[in-house]
């Protein structure tokens, strides 16, 4: 008796350890012989999961031709990892199973029908592929949908020749199915295959379904989601970003999502920006989110003029908060928001955007800063609202310029009748900088002098803005005695109020402005006051 003879009688063993050992054993060495296929044909009625996936795989190896009848019967068994064995076992006959399994396939139940399908992407090659993709037609749509997912593998390992093969036979499947009703689910799953293809001569028939209004969602869902696979350039069509682009902007929310994350996947030219415009600012705030964000990332000058827009035109505050992160320390926005700067009225929009453009404000170009504190100095000038977005920026691009710019507006003003008071708020912006002069502060503290209540009592004097800046320039070594003789707003009664408070803080200065008001008031009161006060420090003294 032979090795192999004896082996085979294991199979009958009662210890179903014994049945498994000897099945390994003989697929490991693809026993051949009389009574091997029939052995490992009779394990396969024994219910026992183990077993029969062993004796499966042995009879993978030795051949399984003979035992197909009792092979069949398993791939409808709840058992996966029997199932899926019996499928590889099927598919390792070769070509000579597919007329079997075409038959099985009219009478197979779904389960059964699944299994086929399988075992058809498992054999691979033409024959094979063709039986699969005509079997679309009669399967329900999650089976169609299960075939399509099983001949993934294969398509994807088949070589240029047998691309092509597959590509004409699942376009001219679809083309049988182009009259029929209710054939969504086939053509969906023929759809599928297409994108596995990952071939660019698909993307015409993509493009058609796609666009094709009267499809089924599924069907449009399914060209969408191919595109991924059969776009190999970095730069898509026009004609799939407009495909694309429509679909994000249908009212099925589903079939929008999944072009939306199509988009997501590719390398868009910064053109693309434009046509996204609309869904950006699309009602249903997750679509319009994702396309604000995306244009985020993408980065451009189309794509920053975009979310600009979104940011400025907007009255939802989810839009502009979304846009206003995808914009910040870009220096692709900066021009966008620059002009949109220039352009808004209002003035919330108007912070909107300087919170936004303050990270990069330097990047602004020069003709672009000189427009903005033009602006500013105009509305500034005028008394106008909205010049205080404006005058931030312009202090974040060129705080030198900027001073120069408030320096001259202010002395402008002040030599305009009746704009004093312009002049001074004016002067107050310059002098909050630290590019402001010694002369900037003390024109501030000069025209705040000028409508002081020039009240000598401590509580009133307290409370006075000209003496605090003009004590700060004290404690400067300015030499304010100079500037307010020099000054021609300033006066006797001026001179007597700023004396007798330096006086009041024994600071010299005080003692040399009471006595300019002696010298240069004759008998007028406010001298004879100047000096009383100046007698009385003396006697303090």
């Amino acid at each position: 008796m032979s090795e192999v003879v004896k082996i085979v009688q294991l199979l009958k063993s009662e210890a179903i350890e014994k049945q498994i050992a000897a099945a390994i054993v003989l697929g490991e060495l693809k026993a051949k012989g009389p009574g091997v296929v029939e052995g490992l044909g009779d394990v396969l009625a024994s219910g026992v999961p183990l077993l029969q996936v062993h004796a499966l795989d042995a009879l993978a190896r030795v051949g399984a031709k003979k035992a197909l009848p009792a092979i069949f019967p398993l791939l409808s068994t709840g058992a996966d990892d029997v199932r899926r064995a019996a499928t590889r076992c099927i598919a390792s006959v070769g070509d000579e199973v597919v007329p079997l399994i075409k038959a099985k396939m009219a009478t197979a139940s779904p389960d059964e029908r699944r299994a086929l399908d399988a075992a058809l992407a498992e054999l691979g090659g033409k024959d094979a592929f063709t039986a699969l993709i005509k079997g679309l037609a009669s399967s329900a749509g999650d089976a169609a949908k299960a075939a399509a997912l099983a001949v993934r593998q294969q398509v994807r390992n088949a070589d240029g020749h047998k691309r092509r093969s597959y590509l004409a036979e699942t376009e001219k499947f679809l083309e049988t199915q182009k009259k029929k009703e209710n054939a969504h689910g086939a053509v969906a799953a023929a759809i599928k295959i297409l994108g596995y293809l990952e071939d660019e001569k698909t993307i015409p028939t993509l493009l058609a379904y796609a666009n094709d209004e009267k499809q089924h969602p599924s069907v449009r869902q399914e060209a969408i989601i191919a595109f991924r696979f059969a776009l190999q350039t970095d730069k898509p069509s026009a004609k799939v970003i407009d495909s694309l682009v429509k679909a994000a902007e249908s009212n099925d929310r589903t079939l929008a999502q999944t072009a939306l994350h199509t988009l997501g996947s590719l390398q868009v030219a910064d053109e693309t920006a434009k046509r996204l415009e609309k869904v950006a600012l699309h009602t249903d705030f997750e679509r319009a989110r994702f396309v604000i964000e995306m244009l985020g990332r993408m980065g451009g000058h189309e794509a920053a003029r975009v979310l600009t827009k979104v940011l400025v035109t907007t009255a939802d505050r989810r839009y502009a908060e979304a846009a206003a992160a995808g914009l910040s320390g870009k220096e692709d926005a900066v021009p966008a928001l620059a002009k949109a700067l220039l352009e808004t009225e209002n003035p919330d929009r108007a912070w909107v955007i300087r919170n936004v453009l303050r990270p990069t404000a330097k990047k602004i170009s020069t003709a672009l800063k000189r427009q903005i504190l033009e602006l500013a100095m105009e509305r500034l000038a005028g008394g106008e609202r909205g010049y205080e977005a404006l005058l931030d920026v312009a202090r974040d691009a060129d705080p030198d310029a900027l001073a120069e710019g408030l320096r001259a507006l202010a002395q402008k003003l002040r030599k305009g009748t009746g704009k004093e008071e312009r002049a001074r708020s004016v002067y107050q912006i310059l002098c909050k900088s630290d590019r402001a002069t010694d002369e900037d502060r003390y024109a501030y503290a000069s025209l705040e002098l000028s409508r002081s209540n020039l009240d000598t009592r401590p509580a009133s004097r307290a409370g006075d803005e000209s003496l605090r800046l003009l004590g700060l320039l004290a404690r400067s070594n300015f030499d304010i005695a100079k500037a307010l003789r020099k000054d021609r707003g300033v006066d006797l009664d001026h001179l007597y109020y700023v004396g007798f408070h330096f006086t009041e803080l024994d600071h010299p200065v005080g003692e040399e402005l009471l006595e300019e008001v002696v010298k240069k008031g004759g008998r007028a009161k406010v001298a004879k006051m100047a000096k009383n006060k100046l007698a009385l420090g003396e006697a303090g003294a």
